[in-house]
């Protein structure tokens, strides 16, 4: 099926134009009943579900041949809101689309108004313990990214056929410790630092496996993922690729460089003189960086984000430096897990194999099943940095744990190294650090969905010694 991987998501009129010719695509590839059962087998229906089969079953434990005048009005109602408007989320506006959908076909006379009257006035039996079930699922956040991720493999149309068998690197234990570390720091810190949200994605950085992933506080109350969707400054996270091309460029990481004011960009906040790239790096001052990039070639910037990872737009500029172009925390966990990684970057995936349950040996062993997709064999390791430049990237972020700006992010289980960042106006709060001993890399963000905050990005690095102290227990 021609989906978003053909006609992109962006809000533009290209992409009016390639809905226009997939529509005349698929009406010459399919009849209009074709289309419609394609359709109403696809179509997302909330809670992670897809088609009208499996929403049948997930809320009324029926098959759809089963379903009454009411309950299938309902799930005809769930579609213009899949996630608000379904009736595990909201049984009164369930009940209100549904009663639209009654109406419109008495209007239309497909079906005879007193029948649509009594629907209207049927009680609506849900299968009640699914949505118990539900709501105790681990991980919402996780594995509504193993669809994403689904798509991005095999394409829209057949990870929406099904019969697959997706095996996760989910860590329940990890999840766990990154949900309650955002919950916590939210409920205990969120008031006073004037910030409602919270995300953290961790990887082995070993394997690029993404072991947990925290989006949001709560997944029920919005379900936009902030640790693969959204696309934030990282601030002073980004610094990482202008020292990293510094050393690549053969600069001494102990090179001075002034920290008196330049371009606009306040001097070092610990006074004038110089200082060493290792010392700018773990105080975090921003002029330095300037004077680092500039040196570096803001090209080179670029490139070496490139060769970690990071896809997003990028330009030459002064803002490059100081992390004043968007990005998400997925593309930053992977560049921070390629350092760990001694300079090999392997890129993050929630999927470690696919198997097609429709091409068994034995239908009742799973392991006989044809691998479509093998993440140790799909997604090798790829040189992005020597292991020497990774080396010195590596020292100048322990010293940011062990003297700088990191400091609430050490950890007594092992040594850990990792980088601060904070936004203009304290809007987004960061800490990317990783535990080489245990092969563990994890990007914390800390902010609102729209607005400032009154914090600092000491507090993401709290959190991620709250959440790496309880994981590593």
């Amino acid at each position: 099926m021609l989906g978003s991987s053909y006609v992109g998501r962006e809000d533009s009129a290209g992409r009016k134009w390639r809905e226009a010719a997939a529509a005349i695509k698929l009406n010459f590839t399919y009849s209009k009943d074709e289309i419609l059962t394609i359709y109403l087998n696809r179509v997302y229906l909330g809670n992670g579900v897809y088609g009208f089969q499996d929403a049948a079953r997930l809320y009324f434990g029926k098959s759809p041949r089963e379903l009454d005048l009411s309950e299938a009005a309902t799930l005809v109602g769930i579609l213009p809101e899949p996630e608000t408007a379904n009736p595990f989320r909201n049984k009164n506006r369930a009940l209100e689309y549904r009663d639209r959908v009654l109406n419109r076909m008495a209007d239309l006379g497909m079906v005879p108004r007193e029948e649509t009257e009594r629907a209207r006035r049927s009680i609506l039996r849900l299968k009640e313990e699914n949505k118990t079930e539900l709501q105790g699922t681990i991980a919402p956040y996780f594995y509504s990214y193993v669809f994403e991720e689904l798509e991005q493999l095999l394409g829209d149309r057949f990870a929406l056929e099904g019969n697959l068998i997706v095996e996760t690197n989910l860590d329940p234990n990890m999840q766990r410790a990154s949900d309650r570390a955002v919950q916590t720091a939210i409920q205990q810190q969120g008031r006073a630092a004037e910030f409602s949200q919270g995300a953290i994605v961790t990887v082995r950085h070993d394997t690029g496996e993404i072991v947990a992933m925290t989006g949001g506080r709560d997944y029920r109350a919005s379900q936009f993922n902030r640790a693969t969707q959204a696309r934030r400054q990282p601030g002073s996270t980004f610094k990482l690729f202008a020292y990293a091309a510094a050393v690549n460029q053969g600069i001494s990481p102990f090179t001075p460089f002034p920290c008196t004011g330049y371009l606009g960009v306040v001097g070092c906040r610990r006074g004038s003189g110089a200082i060493d790239m290792v010392t700018g790096f773990a105080l975090s001052e921003n002029v330095v960086a300037l004077r680092v990039a500039e040196a570096a070639g803001l090209g080179n910037v670029i490139r070496t984000a490139r060769s970690l990872g990071v896809t997003s737009e990028l330009k030459e500029d002064r803002n490059l430096a100081l992390g004043g172009f968007e990005v998400s925390m997925l593309e930053m966990v992977g560049a921070y897990g390629a350092i760990a990684n001694n300079g090999e970057y392997i890129k993050p995936h929630a999927i470690r194999r696919i198997r097609d349950s429709a091409d068994c040996q034995d239908r009742k062993r799973p392991e006989t099943c044809r691998v479509i997709f093998d993440a140790q064999q799909d997604l090798r390791p790829r040189r992005a940095l020597s292991g020497d430049i990774a080396a010195a990237m590596q020292e100048m972020m322990r010293q940011v744990v062990s003297s700088g700006t990191g400091t609430e992010a050490q950890i007594p289980q092992a040594a850990v190294q990792g980088k601060t960042g904070t936004t203009d106006n304290a809007r987004d709060l960061w800490f990317i650090g990783s535990v080489p001993s245990r092969q563990l890399t994890a990007a914390v963000w800390l902010g609102n969905d729209e607005g400032v905050t009154n914090g600092s990005s000491a507090i993401a690095a709290s959190v991620f010694h709250l959440f790496l102290s309880r994981a590593l227990d």
